[in-house]
């Protein structure tokens, strides 16, 4: 690890370690709660994918979609051939080719890793140059098709991909190539501030070609004639490889997953605040015993300094070494100190003591807390 890194998570240590946990106990409820929201997500669209009936495409119109008004819809499952609708189109990428009805062509700028020169330990790029690191340009185009049934049995549905864009899509990779980047002169001042550099562009390209077989899953409904499938926003799924039975036993084991990480998370965030609340309450009745016991000291010295006003008891000569205050060297000592247990001062020396900016036992050094008025038998 380097020293950037291990002081960035000594940093993450001391702030997650604050109020005793108390910050750490809060995130680790914040990430429970987002788990939480995950696996209810997840039970939703297992459901509604469990309940979802599997129609094969030239059923679709007489069976599923009967008695259907305009603009209704109807969640099924569908699996088919992809095709070009009648008259319709098709796209040719130029890396493969291939017939196709959908391409993403994606271009990833790669950088090499460097502490520069100078051997700064700390990422001067990732300060001013993030964006430019973590630069991805990817140009999506589709064209209007539709599935049609594997058997070749008449019927077709038309794939709306409006809102599925943002979907996971079946799209098969058919062009990946490594391209080096020329160096310059900005390369070098890159080089020179920070540890990151480009070398390379990954030039990467995949299609859905056609007559491609697989799944659609969402909202069924007759337009013009024409029966559609779109995609539904309570299931991750539209287009996919994976046949219904398959999606439901992602789903399940994805929700399974997100139950536990949530008791677990769980779990764990209310023994860390439980933690944090238990040390915060004792902290709170240390300051009242303190507050209380300084309360004591104060009105006793007050006390006892009208009474040693009057008589001569404390003075230096009558009193061996051993009593003498260790700062004044001239009151008997009355004051301990809290937690140490050190009596080596009098009253007076150790309210002055207690008003410094760090209040220290002057014999070991250690924080007082408070102070405790001793009396002679």
């Amino acid at each position: 690890m380097s020293a950037r890194d291990r002081e960035t998570v000594e940093a993450l240590a001391r702030v997650a370690a604050a109020l005793d946990g108390a910050v750490l106990g809060l995130g680790t409820a914040a990430l429970a709660v987002a788990s939480l929201v995950k696996y209810v997500a997840a039970s939703g669209a297992l459901r509604r994918i469990a309940e979802a009936p599997a129609v094969a495409i030239p059923d679709l119109r007489f069976s599923l979609l009967a008695g259907l008004g305009e603009g209704e819809s109807r969640l099924a499952v569908v699996r088919g051939l992809v095709r070009s609708p009648p008259g319709g189109t098709y796209l040719i990428p130029p890396g493969s080719r291939e017939h196709c009805v959908i391409t993403r062509h994606t271009q990833t700028c790669l950088f090499g890793e460097w502490r520069g020169i100078f051997g700064w330990t700390f990422d001067l790029h990732a300060i001013f140059f993030k964006s430019l690191k973590e630069q991805i340009i990817t140009s999506f185009r589709w064209v209007p098709f539709v599935l049609v049934d594997p058997e070749k049995s008449p019927g077709m549905v038309h794939v709306k991909l409006d809102r599925a864009i943002h979907h996971p899509l079946p799209l098969t990779t058919v062009y990946h190539k490594l391209v080096p980047v020329e160096q310059n002169s900005y390369t070098l001042f890159q080089t020179i501030v920070g540890n990151g550099y480009p070398i390379a562009l990954l030039d990467e390209e995949k299609i859905l070609p056609i007559g491609k077989e697989l799944t659609a899953i969402g909202l069924c409904r007759v337009n013009n004639r024409n029966i559609e499938i779109t995609s539904c926003p309570e299931i991750p799924f539209f287009l996919s490889d994976l046949t219904k039975g398959e999606m439901e036993a992602e789903m399940s084991s994805r929700a399974r997953a997100f139950f536990w990480i949530t008791v677990a998370l769980g779990t764990v965030s209310v023994g860390l605040l439980g933690h944090a609340i238990y040390r915060f309450w004792e902290r709170v009745k240390r300051n009242r015993e303190a507050r209380e016991a300084q309360q004591r000291f104060h009105e006793g010295d007050n006390e006892d300094d009208t009474v040693e006003n009057g008589s001569g008891d404390d003075e230096p000569g009558e009193m061996g070494d051993g009593q003498l205050c260790v700062i004044c060297l001239r009151k008997r000592r009355k004051a301990a100190f809290v937690p140490c247990g050190h009596l080596v001062c009098c009253c007076n020396c150790a309210k002055r003591v207690e008003l410094m900016a760090e209040p220290l036992c002057p014999v070991c050094r250690q924080d007082i807390q408070f102070m405790i008025r001793v009396y002679d038998s």
